[in-house]
């Protein structure tokens, strides 16, 4: 049945559809870009395109989200100090796409969202090293490594991740103050 989720149909369909949007991504903003865009460069109808998503908006946060699945199931699966290279080694297979979706002026919130869900975790690994900070602290500490966090995992993806990542995790983890 057409639309049925694991459909052959349906799943060529979301194929095409996804692999038109990101090419338009790398020629575009997420604003600038229609339906009417995919359509052409997917070569299908705009019934198509509306039986699976309503906007780009909707398509855009359709792909997040898998990503968002993708790495959340990596973390649940992997021990606590393994959890970024597990990160990186996801992104590094997910290359194309994450270079997309990380990229800046996409704003895409996965990496805000993945580094969020391993909050209560990283407070209080940082309780443990910073035994006397107030929650007030803790909070900002956590904001400022995160954000470095994300920061430098933008650089890596905008380097092409030339670096191999357990490399990366290293770096990272030479600047964690709380060591």
């Amino acid at each position: 049945m057409v639309g049925t989720t694991g459909n052959r149909r349906t799943l060529y369909s979301k194929k095409v559809i996804i692999e038109a949007f990101l090419l338009l991504l790398q020629e575009k903003n997420l604003n600038k870009i229609t339906v009417t865009d995919i359509c052409k460069e997917a070569d299908i109808n705009r019934g198509t395109f509306y039986s699976y998503y309503n906007d780009p908006f909707d398509l855009m946060r359709s792909i997040e989200e898998e990503m968002i699945e993708k790495m959340m199931s990596a973390i649940n699966i992997t021990e606590e100090q393994n959890i970024l290279n597990e990160l990186l080694k996801l992104i590094l297979i997910n290359k194309e796409l994450c270079k997309i979706i990380f990229n800046e002026k996409n704003s895409s919130h996965v990496l805000n969202t993945i580094l969020n869900s391993v909050h209560d975790i990283t407070i209080a690994e940082i309780k443990k090293h910073l035994p006397n900070a107030d929650e007030t602290h803790l909070e900002y500490f956590f904001t400022y490594s995160t954000g470095g966090i994300i920061e430098a995992i933008r650089k890596w993806i905008n380097d092409d991740m030339k670096i191999p990542t357990e490399e990366v995790v290293k770096i990272l983890e030479s600047m964690n103050v709380t060591q």
